[in-house]
């Protein structure tokens, strides 16, 4: 069935680091993007804020998101984090699944019919299992929700240009040869900016697709897709430095699997 909209795309989380690589995809392949920011992180966008629009919101305030995704075709949701802070609340059922269940409340109630969320591969190295535990329960409120769905069960994500970056990329390429893809494929890093594309390819279907559960190998074949520039190379999204200072409020900079390689999850994604 055809979709009103569907070029028009909505994205929370877009200025973490998986966040920045999938609105420039999106630019690039043409969609209007909205992204909802906080106003303090308005400059994380960089040049990219000339080709999108900016939209004020919190998703952990619900009061604050009524209306802001009417219009839209899809809301891409891309909120979330692997460490929790307890002693300010942020628990990562806060963290993970209230974020989530607020933004697919908003989709419902402004009448938007599909809906990516990151999500998570199971068991993944070195992360909480409360973690994977809230993003499971976010996945089951969003198929509770009536909304079609794409879930992008993620693996490690990182930057090629980032320190350790080219060790990653090998380990990429090797895990998903044809004779080990079958055992490693689903848990193989991938690049964040074939990620990005793939996210962006399966946000932005004419027809309102089935439900569906993507992996790596998915995104790697999404990811494929080569969009004419949009947008200057100097919009490229650049890598955090690997400390940030002790004034940034973190919350919805720190995304699932978008830690980097020789970079330490606890420092800012």
């Amino acid at each position: 069935m055809a979709r009103r909209n569907w070029n028009n795309v909505f994205v929370t989380g877009g200025t973490s680091f998986v966040g920045l690589h999938v609105v420039r995809a999106l630019v690039d392949a043409g969609a209007n993007v909205t992204v909802l920011v906080r106003p303090d992180a308005e400059d994380k966008l960089g040049p990219l804020r000339r080709h999108i629009r900016l939209i004020s919101g919190d998703v952990w305030n619900s009061a604050s998101l009524k209306g802001r995704s009417r219009g839209h075709g899809v809301v891409i949701h891309l909120v979330g984090s692997i460490r929790a802070q307890p002693e300010r609340g942020l628990t990562f059922h806060q963290l993970n699944l209230v974020s989530a269940r607020n933004a697919i409340g908003m989709a419902v109630s402004d009448g938007v019919p599909y809906f990516v969320l990151l999500s998570a591969i199971s068991n993944p190295p070195g992360v909480p299992g409360e973690y994977l535990r809230s993003k499971r329960e976010a996945e089951a409120y969003l198929r509770s929700s009536g909304l079609k769905s794409a879930i992008i069960r993620a693996p490690v994500m990182f930057d090629r240009v980032q320190r350790g970056g080219q060790l990653f990329a090998a380990l990429s390429a090797v895990e998903s040869l044809p004779m080990l893809r079958v055992f490693t494929g689903r848990r193989a890093p991938l690049p964040v900016d074939i990620a990005a594309r793939g996210i962006a390819q399966a946000a932005l279907e004419p027809e309102l697709p089935r439900d569906r559960l993507l992996y790596a190998g998915d995104l790697r074949r999404l990811g494929r897709i080569k969009y004419p520039r949009r947008v200057p190379r100097n919009t490229r999204p650049r890598t955090p430095r690997a400390r940030r200072p002790d004034n940034m409020n973190l919350p919805e900079n720190d995304i699932p699997f978008g830690w980097l390689p020789g970079h330490n999850p606890h420092d800012d994604e």
